[in-house]
């Protein structure tokens, strides 16, 4: 039973609801019937308004349900023209796919037919791609070897560039000092290029400060306490708050803060150790 045929079901069962009432006003004799049709409350003539605009809302409501349906079928109508459409289309789009499936198969056959010229292709790039790793790493690794070299040498360089400063303040202080010491022995008319170096230094003490290879030592004076090559020195250790001689050294090298010196062994006692005295005499 569609939409419609429900409707006048409802309609006729209402108005045999109304008939029905009808039907017992009309026997029910024993009630005042000019009360029962006119009470403005519970009257017929009420209740017929009553069913009237009722049967009027119910009337409206079929015709708008017509409408709806109408609509429904218009639109069911364009969806089937519509969907008819669409499969043309997907018709026409499968025998071209079909056809594109067939173009598809022969360029995969002739994809693989390419595709295996290029893994022999690719094998052999690999091989020649190891050879270039290995070939750019041996680089990297010189590449690094050159720059820890050149930072080496730069590193030397700003030393020695340090270095020559410093010696160059020195020179200027020791040309100062060097004048100074030709015009005090001007004043005491002392010649100056009589030579008063000799085997015996300065009184001077000091301490070792590294034992070197082939029985040379490094000690803690140098020309500026007034050491120079071939000064002989004796160094002795203290213990047990007394004083051991250790033996003779002789110094073969200068620098302004430290000298290194050879130990003699023909006055040697003890082995020279670092920490050990030395001084120029011993009482």
């Amino acid at each position: 039973m569609n939409l419609v045929g429900k409707i006048f079901v409802v309609v006729i069962f209402v108005m045999s609801l109304v008939f029905m009432g009808l039907a017992m006003a009309v026997y029910a004799t024993h009630k005042n019937w000019q009360d029962v049709v006119i009470n403005p409350q519970t009257g017929l003539n009420y209740k017929l308004k009553e069913e009237k605009a009722r049967n009027a809302a119910l009337t409206d409501q079929l015709d708008k349900l017509k409408q709806q349906i109408d609509a429904e079928t218009n639109a069911q109508q364009q969806a089937v023209s519509k969907l008819r459409t669409e499969l043309d289309i997907v018709q026409k789009e499968r025998k071209e796919l079909e056809t594109s499936r067939a173009d598809l198969e022969k360029a995969k056959r002739d994809s693989v037919a390419a595709m295996s010229a290029t893994q022999k292709n690719a094998a052999d790039s690999r091989q020649e791609l190891e050879k270039l790793r290995t070939d750019i790493l041996q680089a990297q690794q010189d590449r690094d070897a050159h720059f820890k070299e050149v930072v080496r040498l730069t590193d030397e360089l700003n030393t020695a560039v340090n270095d020559k400063e410093q010696l160059r303040k020195r020179m200027a202080d020791l040309s100062k000092d060097l004048a100074k010491a030709r015009d005090a022995l001007r004043y005491f008319k002392i010649d100056e290029n009589k030579d008063f170096r000799g085997k015996a230094p300065p009184q001077l003490e000091g301490r070792i400060m590294a034992a070197v290879e082939h029985g040379l030592v490094e000690i803690s004076l140098g020309s500026d306490s007034g050491l120079r090559k071939g000064h002989q020195l004796e160094v002795y250790r203290r213990s047990g708050g007394q004083s051991v001689y250790v033996g003779r050294i002789e110094v073969v090298q200068v620098s302004p803060d430290k000298s290194v010196c050879k130990i003699d062994p023909k006055f040697q006692n003890a082995n020279v150790m670092v920490g050990d005295s030395v001084a120029s005499k011993i009482d």
